[in-house]
């Protein structure tokens, strides 16, 4: 696995983090509700992407 593999990786499992408390964080009011998904939601999009990339990344460096 090369270096820029495992530095997409750690991103990706650090953003999944934030993401799982973003969302278990107590809220007071619908405001703060809807900027707990959106941040939270946003927080596991960029895990999953970087995740794939990492693991694409990964394929193409035992491909060639």
């Amino acid at each position: 696995m090369t270096r820029a593999a495992i530095v997409m990786a750690c991103v990706s499992v650090t953003s999944a983090a934030a993401g799982v408390t973003v969302f278990a964080l107590p809220s007071r009011s619908e405001a703060a509700v809807y900027g707990k998904r959106i941040a939270g939601t946003m927080f596991c999009a960029m895990a999953l992407i970087l995740a794939l990339f990492a693991w694409g990344l990964n394929r193409m460096g035992e491909v060639g």
